[in-house]
Parts: structure tokens; sequence; C-alpha cells
């Protein structure tokens, strides 16, 4: 009896601050945010590579993508099919994009470096879009990717040292929500 009385009289233990922070979801958008940041680089870098990083980052957006919307939808008790065929269509537009602009590119329409910008600023609005109609956490990294580009296109000398404000900041939003939602 009196060890029983010792365990319900023991102070509850809260799960640390970095803990609740990173989580697996939260470490996976931060993941995505990264790798395309990478497209414009490698965008840079090299046509042929470049396309085919963005060709492979299209189906990992679109995995996450439903990954999460099918959270969500089983949570609503939504029907999943539907869900399926809009998040695959959704983003077989966002894959028919990055063809699209790489035949630009290809046409000499636009330059290499610009079509990394492009790739990204197209990928923002579909993330945004994703956001607004499957998972609201979507349209938080779709207007952190548009911010990225739209510090890209007026400071392209001091992007890297822009970005690691831009992380922190929505870092702290998602921190901020979290605790938010704790209380």
């Amino acid at each position: 009896m009196a060890t029983r009385d010792a365990l319900n009289s023991a102070p509850k233990q809260y799960p640390s601050v970095p803990s609740r922070f990173f989580t697996p979801e939260r470490i996976l958008f931060l993941v995505l945010f990264l790798l395309s940041l990478g497209g414009i680089g490698v965008s840079d870098f090299s046509l042929d590579v470049g396309f085919w990083y963005w060709l492979v980052m299209v189906p990992i957006f679109a995995c996450a993508s439903i990954y999460h919307a099918w959270g969500e939808s089983t949570k609503k008790g939504e029907p999943w099919k539907g869900v399926l065929v809009r998040l695959i269509l959704h983003w077989a537009a966002m894959m028919a994009a990055v063809y699209l602009v790489y035949l630009l590119q290809h046409a000499g329409r636009i330059s290499q470096g610009d079509a990394g910008l492009i790739l990204l600023l197209t990928l923002s609005l579909t993330v945004f879009l994703g956001g607004i109609h499957f998972n609201w956490r979507f349209a938080v990294l779709g207007v952190i990717l548009g911010g990225t580009v739209a510090m890209a296109a007026l400071v392209e000398k001091y992007l890297w040292l822009m970005v690691v404000p831009v992380i922190v900041g929505a870092l702290l939003v998602v921190f901020w929500k979290t605790a938010a939602s704790k209380k």
C-alpha cells in the first residue's frame, strides 16, 4: 500500500522541450524545406541533374502530403479514395510544371539559374495549395518556401545568410503553436 502511495505522489514527468519540439512530423517538414533549398543549388549547377532532382522531389513531397492527408481524412471520417485521387492529380500537375519549366529552359526562354527559382516558386504554390486543401502545415511550409523565393530574387547574393532567420522563425511559430495547444 505504501509503495502505491509513493508511486502516486511521485512528480509527473513531462517531456523535455526539445523532444516536444522535434517531433517526427516537424523533422520531416524541416527536411522537406532543406531539400527544396538544395534544388536551387542543384539547378544552378547542372541542367540535367537539376531536372532529375526536381522530378524526384515531387514524389517525395507527394508522399509526405498523402501521408498527412490520409491521417486527417481518417480522423474526419472522409472517404480515402476521393482524397487520394485529388492528391494524385494535385502532385501530377506539379510534375507537369517541372517538365514545362525545363522545356522552357532547353528552348532558351529562361536561364538555368532562373529555372531553379521558378521550380521552387511552383513547389511553394503547390505545397501551399496542398495545405489549403489537405493539411494546414503544408500551407505554412508553402509560405516559407515562397518567402525563400522572394528573398532569393531580391537578395540572391545573401540568400544563405537570410535562410537561417526564416528557419528560426518557422521553428518558433511551430513551437508557439505546440505550446499553445498543450495549455
